[in-house]
């Protein structure tokens, strides 16, 4: 067991001079962002017009072709007050003028075909291109201190606003300049500005050979600023990774989904010459209107070709048909498609192992230094990580093992009985192969303890074992699992003909399932892979059976058939059981067992925002806020669901088919902020919802656990420079204490990677120089941690379907006892950052006036928490148990179009 363990993650060093860098600054002009937004705006029309200026494309032009260009301000477009260039030496007009002058040209319609509003909009454009010489923007001194930041009034350091992008491309720059030697073997990185942070690609790509078959792959470092609640310095956070290339004979673009294509390119300016240190990001999707892919906007390359006649820049098509020739590069241009695993199999697996984690962090330590320091190691915060859990049934003694199989089966019927209140399970499969039908069956009879059924195959069967009565059906899913006819019909849009097909694939599964049962049943349906529906985009008729099922009152479990999975069907055939018990609410958390420190009635409350986009599974956007309640000693339904249409806490199960109904509905604003137009009014009518949810539970000790990530555009308060320990903070009022929403209330914070990278990756340092880092499960604390610190890390093992893959394994440069290192697929682990943001501190208990009761440890509220994450049936959680079914609930959240006036099924 490992002691300490590292993170990927920088601060400024207090013992170091300031990282101060001189700027030469120019903003963007009023008078330009006036003439550019009157132009973008007739692209518009009668629309809703435009929130701002496309400014992307430009910046990520300026930032590939001007040289001395350092970083572009978020939010210049906005106003002249915000700096626009940060750069390191003035850039000249007769340079500016012409990127300036090819992105203007871009903003107007292109296919008006009025003849007057034709000619307007080229004497707009005129005006605009005229005002580009006319007005030169003037060039600034300013140097800004990249370790710079103030303390809140909860003590959290914030940077500045500009340092979110500008040191990312800083250390970006200093880091690139500097070749990564590994094995011998230099490797060399180009830069990518992402919308958080920047990337780092080792380019040219390694390449990894077997067989007949040569793939291509890079190393990724990301680089990013965070805040950590209550610590007096920010975070550099950096992540490492594999970048995989599609090299194949043609691109396949997933149906409804882009490609990223990075593209390195020379400066396009005659003379000009120098190293080459950028990629730009641009995206490749099919196009509908054109029939073929195209580049989507904001893509850098439609502009390079006006700037730069003398080379060819890749076309969509040519790049499609031939990947590997433009990766390899075509009169010095070259171009990567991103590969993403809806693409289908890489050669190269994902991941980087331990080790070689820990050698390009050891090259990133140098290159920060002596600005920045490693953030220091950690430390075990409790000396219980995991809860008391059942033992596996396996056992060399067969006596051992039966008993432990008894002790699993009576714990799962506990909870079935529990879940149901006593009702009948009532289970359907609906299956389209024999062999999965089967093994399903038989997953049901070893997850209960069944006998095997006495009558025959697709007949209803019943038993009663252990005071349970379980009754399963089996029937063919028929024609119920063919894709959905997507017909369209004029004036209809692609959300409303997807919805029509959705409600009548689900009102024939409602018929075909027969009437609802009391209380609710489940449902485990075969269909076939997605990839048989890739002809027809939204055609996979998955969401229907979903809405199926739940207007015949079953919550659902999908499994693919045999030959759409490489997986063995038994184990899938379990798992699938396993989720649908899930479902049904057939799970508790195992016993805490803190030593008394905790009430032992304690109940959780889990919090999760659902958000579906317009390009979502249904095509329809729609928002609810989940709010589930656990107590683990209720002998009936202790798992639950706030319904707020009824105002009740119901089953999990029926509040599931709940979620699912009122998306159905065809509002398209489930939940939270149901008619709320802007998104202040969303924020108030969640924050509303969130007082009376916990007025709601103050009867008794409760652990409130909520995602900050999730839930901070629903709830502000929850941003880092807003956090007070022991307050909540609402909109439109000061911070309040948490014992007001609650005598017994606490309150924890968590905090996941997400695309935001807001948590490290994490080693655990070998104990001598020779043994590799490795992996380690634990709570983890800052080594001089006052009893009173309240961030904590929550980390877990490496899963069972990891594999066995050894630590010091590399795979950037591979050494000669394991040459095909690239192929394995290395585990990425992931740590739950943990802010007990609410407890019983001492402090808190004299506010309230309650000093003679007991305090709380934090760490212990913690380990209470991190505990979650463990459970009986399943590997280690990737969040604690109540907020991993707040939001597996969002699978049910799937929002449909109105019914128009005109269809028949309005009547």
């Amino acid at each position: 067991m490992h002691r300490l363990i590292s993170t990927t993650a920088y601060e400024p060093d207090p013992h170091a001079d300031p990282w101060v860098e001189p700027y030469r600054v120019i903003g963007f002009p009023d008078e330009w962002r006036d003439e550019f937004t009157d132009l973008y705006r007739r692209r518009w029309g009668r629309r809703e017009e435009p929130v701002g200026l496309p400014v992307r494309k430009l910046n990520e032009l300026l930032r590939a072709t001007a040289p001395g260009l350092v970083a572009t301000g978020r939010g210049a477009g906005g106003s002249a007050e915000v700096p626009w260039f940060y750069a390191s030496q003035d850039m000249p007009a007769e340079l500016v003028g012409p990127l300036l002058a090819s992105w203007v040209m871009t903003l107007p319609p292109v296919d008006d075909t009025d003849h007057e509003r034709v000619a307007d909009h080229r004497a707009a454009l005129d005006r605009a291109l005229a005002l580009i010489d006319n007005h030169n923007p003037q060039w600034q001194n300013e140097s800004v201190d990249l370790t710079a930041a103030r303390l809140t009034d909860g003590g959290t350091a914030r940077p500045d606003r500009s340092l979110y992008r500008l040191l990312p491309e800083q250390i970006g720059a200093r880091l690139t300049a500097r070749p990564l030697r590994l094995g011998g073997v230099d490797l060399s990185f180009r830069q990518v500005t992402r919308d958080q942070g920047v990337e780092m690609v080792s380019w040219p790509p390694r390449q990894y050979t077997r067989g007949k078959r040569t793939w291509h792959y890079s190393a990724l470092v990301t680089v990013t600023v965070q805040t950590v609640p209550f610590a007096t310095h920010f975070r550099v956070h950096v992540d490492y990774g594999i970048r995989r290339w599609v090299t194949g004979s043609q691109v396949w673009l997933p149906p409804g989904r882009g490609a990223t294509v990075l593209l390195d390119t020379p400066l396009p300016w005659p003379g000009a010459h120098g190293p080459r240190r950028r990629l730009t990001a641009n995206t490749l999707a099919f196009n509908r209107r054109l029939g073929m892919p195209a580049w989507r906007r904001h893509s850098l390359v439609e502009l390079l070709p006006e700037l730069d006649v003398l080379r060819a820049y890749p076309k969509p098509t040519d790049l499609i048909a031939d990947p590997a020739d433009w990766l390899a590069g075509r009169d010095g241009v070259a171009a990567g498609v991103v590969h993403s695993t809806a693409m289908g199999v890489h050669g190269v697996g994902t991941g980087l192992m331990p080790l070689e984690r820990s050698l390009v962090d050891q090259w990133v330590e140098e290159g920060l230094a002596p600005a920045f320091r490693r953030v220091a190691d950690l430390e075990r915060a409790h000396r219980k990580p995991t809860p008391v859990l059942l033992p596996t049934a396996r056992s060399k003694d067969p006596k051992v093992q039966e008993e432990r199989t008894r002790q699993r089966v009576r714990a799962r019927r506990d909870a079935v009985r529990a879940a149901l209140d006593g009702h009948p399970l009532q289970v359907d499969v609906l299956w389209q192969t024999e062999e999965t039908r089967d093994e399903l069956v038989a997953a049901l009879r070893d997850w209960l303890g069944l006998p095997a059924g006495p009558g025959p195959v697709d007949a209803v069967q019943e038993w009663q074992v252990g005071g349970l009565c379980v009754v399963l059906r089996t029937r063919p899913l028929g024609r119920l699992g063919a894709a959905l006819s997507l017909d369209g019909a004029p004036g209809r849009s692609r959300a409303q003909v997807l919805s029509s097909a959705v409600r009548d694939r689900a009102a024939r599964t409602a018929d075909f399932l027969g009437a609802g049962i009391d209380p609710v049943g489940l449902a485990l349906v075969e269909t076939l892979g997605s990839e048989r529906f890739k002809h027809e985009l939204d055609s996979d008729p998955k969401h229907a059976l979903r809405h199926g099922c739940a207007a015949a009152r079953r919550v659902s479990q999908f499994v693919v058939v045999p030959e759409d999975s490489e997986a063995a069907v038994d184990l899938r055939a379990r798992s699938a059981l396993a989720d649908g018990m899930r479902q049904l609410g057939a799970v508790v958390p195992p016993e805490q067992r803190l030593d008394e420190e905790l009430p032992d009635d304690l109940q959780y409350l889990a919090l999760w925002q659902v958000r579906r986009q317009a390009d979502g599974p249904t095509r329809r956007a729609g928002r609810q806020l989940v709010a589930l309640r656990i107590r683990p000693h209720d002998t009936a339904h202790p798992v639950r669901g706030w319904d707020d249409a009824i105002k009740a806490w119901v089953p999990y199960a029926s509040f599931l088919i709940s979620l699912a109904a009122d998306s159905a509905d065809g509002t398209g604003s489930s939940g939270s902020g149901r008619g709320a137009a802007t998104t202040r009014e969303r924020q108030d009518e969640a924050e509303r919802r969130i007082r009376s949810l916990l007025f709601q539970v103050r009867d008794r000790p409760t652990l409130l656990l909520a995602n900050s990530g999730n839930l901070r555009e629903t709830w502000p308060g929850l941003n880092n420079g807003q956090l007070e320990k022991d307050m909540l903070t609402f909109q439109g009022g000061p911070p309040v204490r948490v014992a007001l929403h609650g005598a017994d209330l606490r309150v924890v914070l968590l905090r996941d990677r997400n695309d935001r990278g807001e948590t490290p990756q994490w080693y655990a340092p070998g104990a001598t120089e020779e043994e590799p880092p490795g992996f380690s499960a634990g709570l983890w604390v800052a080594q001089d941690a006052d009893p009173d610190h309240r961030v904590f890390l929550s980390t877990v093992g490496k899963p069972p379907t990891a594999g066995t893959v050894r630590r010091d394994l590399r795979k950037l440069v591979p050494d000669q006892d394991w040459p095909h290192g690239p192929a394995a697929t290395a585990w990425n682990p992931q740590a739950l950052e943990l802010t007990v943001l609410g407890c019983h501190s001492p402090a808190a208990l004299a506010a309230a006036e309650r000093a003679g009761a007991a305090a709380d440890r934090p760490a212990a509220v913690a380990a209470a928490t991190h505990r979650l994450r463990f459970h009986d049936e399943y590997h280690p959680l990737s969040r604690p148990l109540p907020l991993h079914l707040a939001k597996l609930a969002e699978e049910y959240v799937l929002p449909l179009a109105p019914v128009p006036a005109a269809d028949p099924t309005a009547e």
